[in-house]
């Protein structure tokens, strides 16, 4: 390909991907990662050639990791001469990754590198009030980052590879930078033409040749491999998996869209937590969703509370799936101190060991007044709207106050003497619907697999005799109505207890 050819089909590349991004005629501030290598030097250089109609304005950042003595000084010199000749402010810092991986016991030095290296090039965006930085991944980058992903086990996300604008990979101050590459469909052979192309001298990294890092293995004897022995066009047939994979994704992603606004809704049970601490995820929404969805939105929550989902792997995902049919209790912990919480009718995630409890407080013992019949008394007690109501028995009353239910019907004949309202005290004994003998509320509790951090939160409504409805749960034995043909319009005492607005967690 001539040179005036390929210098123009870079710069047209280069200029579409400005315009897909909305960087192309909004004066947008760009800080360009510059490591003086061809693909980072080819992609100044363009962008310094387009910067004129597309309103750009270009700020050098190069960053000297101590791994290479005087050869990282000329690379640094070298960057800072080429800005200096272009007319561009530049940003040069030096940091350790060896120190670094060691303060934050790091195994992999080529993950440390990276950290560092972002973290550096967010502050100098910050610094600049950038909108993004700029980096020169190329699509030989694309192939290498999708087999790596490949050989670790990825799902779609790493399959996708990477995109030519994406939400920035590491913790910053600043939520709304971006990652630009506007390389992505350019062979690194083609920017180090470019560079030749354009007069320009860059320079060559000794330490893509090491081979303790992963990604130059993949590089420098994988590929290779595999071309020779293989497929000689397989970096081509990595990066076409990597649109197909972008392209399925983008269609689960829409439909995780429509899933996510039900999953998460105000209709959760009362104690329902959205936010920066946990969010919680309608179980019944969760388990009628295809499981393809089912791992995305469990994904998306965790990178919602995260921050971004890098370091939740396929194992991960594949035993948070397997949450949504565990028993209530289920907990696990997930990468940067998420857990997942498997709360009755909810998935929650948060920050937090113990699962949020959805359950009032109800500090001390209350007294319960009966209502005349035909009139309904009411009562705050602690964080719940308590109501009583002495009326005709409904020919449809439920036989019991099941699981989550928190209206229960009972014999107001078989209830002596004042009603209290109460959490549980030592010594408790119940006696469930259907059983013939009373047990410990402990060992009810544990039977119907209540969190042990909710137990003193469980609403108790007593009378002289015991314990005649565990709010939630059961009611007793020998609360329960039963119908008299002879006697139809007897009545029954219909208590209800609903959540105040007031926080419960």
């Amino acid at each position: 390909m001539p040179a005036p050819d390929l210098a123009q089909r870079v710069d047209g590349l280069v200029g579409q991907a400005l315009q897909h991004a909305g960087f192309s005629g909004q004066g947008t501030a760009l800080v360009v990662a510059v490591s003086g290598g061809p693909d980072s030097t080819a992609l100044l250089r363009s962008l310094h050639r387009l910067a004129g109609d597309h309103r750009l304005d270009l700020h050098v950042a190069h960053i000297i990791h101590d791994l290479r003595g005087l050869e990282s000084e000329e690379d640094a010199q070298f960057v800072a001469d080429l800005a200096a000749q272009l007319d561009l402010p530049i940003t040069v810092e030096r940091r350790d990754p060896s120190a670094y991986q060691r303060q934050r016991r790091i195994s992999s030095l080529e993950q440390a590198t990276r950290e560092l290296r972002y973290s550096f090039l967010s502050a100098v965006a910050r610094r600049q009030s950038a909108q993004a930085v700029a980096v020169g991944h190329t699509s030989d980058d694309q192939a290498e980052t999708v087999l790596l992903h490949l050989l670790r086990g990825s799902g779609l996300h790493g399959l996708r590879g990477m995109t030519e604008i994406s939400p920035w990979p590491w913790p910053s101050e600043n939520p709304d930078l971006r990652l630009f590459r506007p390389l992505l469909q350019i062979a690194r052979a083609e920017t180090a033409d470019y560079c030749r192309a354009l007069g320009q001298p860059f320079r060559t990294d000794s330490e893509n040749d090491q081979p303790y890092f992963a990604r130059n293995r993949v590089r420098n004897q994988l590929i290779p491999l595999l071309e020779r022995e293989f497929n000689p066009r397989v970096k081509d047939a990595l990066v076409r998996l990597s649109h197909t994979a972008a392209l399925d994704l983008d269609y689960l992603e829409r439909e995780c869209d429509r899933l996510w606004p039900p999953l998460t809704a105000d209709s959760i049970p009362s104690g329902a937590v959205s936010g920066a601490d946990a969010i919680q995820l309608d179980l019944a929404v969760l388990a009628t969703a295809h499981p393809a969805l089912q791992r995305l939105a469990l994904r998306r929550a965790y990178a919602t509370l995260a921050g971004d989902a890098r370091r939740l792997q396929e194992d991960h995902l594949t035993a948070m799936t397997s949450a949504i049919n565990a028993t209530p209790g289920f907990a696990m912990s997930l990468p940067r101190g998420i857990w997942l919480h498997r709360v009755y009718s909810t998935l929650t995630l948060s920050r937090n060991s113990e699962p949020p409890c959805p359950l009032p407080r109800i500090p001390g013992q209350h007294l319960l007044n009966l209502p005349a019949a035909g009139y309904c008394a009411r009562a705050i007690i602690g964080g719940w709207d308590v109501s009583a109501q002495l009326a005709p028995t409904p020919a449809d009353f439920p036989a019991d106050s099941g699981p989550g239910t928190t209206v229960a019907y009972l014999n107001p004949d078989a209830l002596p003497g004042p009603l209290t309202v109460r959490t549980r005290q030592p010594g408790d004994k119940f006696q469930p619907l259907g059983m013939t003998r009373a047990k410990k509320l402990q060992d009810f509790f544990v039977d119907e697999k209540i969190p042990r951090y909710w137990r003193e939160r469980v609403p108790l409504l007593v009378s002289d005799r015991g314990i005649a409805w565990v709010v939630g749960h059961r009611i007793a034995e020998w609360a329960k109505l039963e119908l008299n043909p002879s006697t139809p319009n007897s009545n029954t005492l219909r208590v209800e207890f609903t959540p105040t607005a007031q926080k419960t967690a």
